[in-house]
């Protein structure tokens, strides 16, 4: 089993270009590393070490388990990461503050955090199959977009991409506010997936989205140890996968999202 120290670390996330002043967003498996000098906290230092004093790292601390009642069980300061051992290390790291959101919350800690985790869902509401709240115009994931974040994977691929989920929420607002006639836009609504009540829904493939960046020189990728690494920006993920979809929804959505989709152009 491959050895990495803090050290190791610290030069693969500098190959990455992470560098100070950079709010990073990590999605992370510990595992795929082989043996890590230090553990969690190892990897938790070295990206705090690349970001240094005028950065701020985030990790997303999503409820999984239960997950029908996320909104009745939520506790921001007892419910745990179920994403990882490393987002859960650093939720209860001293100084980390955690956004107010039942099924998508994030931890942050930097000169960003307090921004980025206020008002979680407050305002700016978007249906969907999460509820109305976690993807929001108020929400650690519209602000990870505003502030051109960068999206970090280690060891895990893009199918982990919570940011897509950005995407497709804004996408089903885009229709929707497009429909001029209020009972056509209710209808519209009304088909939506929404928390715990079936509809249709605009998945989009996350694999087909990595795919798309790296075909144009959009993902910047290194090892470390066993682990893959790849990082993107926030801003170029979404603005370049929102075109892609609007311009050709017929190589993006499946038939039935397709079809809402189609239907609801007109």
């Amino acid at each position: 089993m491959q050895t990495v120290t803090c050290e190791d670390l610290v030069l693969a996330f500098q190959r990455l270009n992470i560098v100070p002043g950079d709010i990073v967003i990590t999605h992370s498996s510990l595992k795929s590393f082989g043996q890590v000098v230090g553990g969690a906290d190892s990897v938790i230092d070295a990206l705090q070490l690349c970001v240094g004093e005028t950065g701020t790292l985030v990790f997303p601390t999503l409820v999984q388990h239960n997950f029908e009642r996320a909104y009745e069980t939520w506790d921001k300061d007892k419910s745990p990461s179920d994403v990882g051992l490393i987002s859960e290390t650093f939720r209860l790291r001293p100084g980390v503050l955690r956004s107010d959101q039942a099924t998508h919350s994030i931890a942050a800690l930097g000169p960003a955090a307090a921004e980025l985790v206020a008002d979680h869902g407050a305002y700016g509401l978007r249906d969907g199959p999460f509820g109305q709240t976690p993807f929001a115009w108020a929400s650690p994931w519209q602000k990870l977009y505003f502030c051109r974040a960068k999206i970090l994977f280690l060891g895990v691929t893009m199918l982990y991409n919570t940011f897509k989920h950005l995407i497709e929420y804004c996408l089903a607002e885009y229709r929707v506010e497009r429909i001029c006639d209020p009972e056509r836009r209710a209808a519209a609504l009304a088909e939506l997936e929404r928390f715990n009540h079936p509809g249709v829904w605009l998945w989009i493939n996350a694999e087909q989205i990595e795919r798309m960046l790296e075909e144009n020189g959009l993902l910047s990728r290194t090892t470390c140890g066993a682990s893959r690494l790849t990082t993107c920006r926030a801003d170029t993920c979404f603005d370049i996968t929102f075109a892609a979809v609007l311009a050709h929804p017929e190589d993006w959505l499946k038939e039935a999202a397709l079809d809402w989709w189609q239907r609801y152009s007109i």
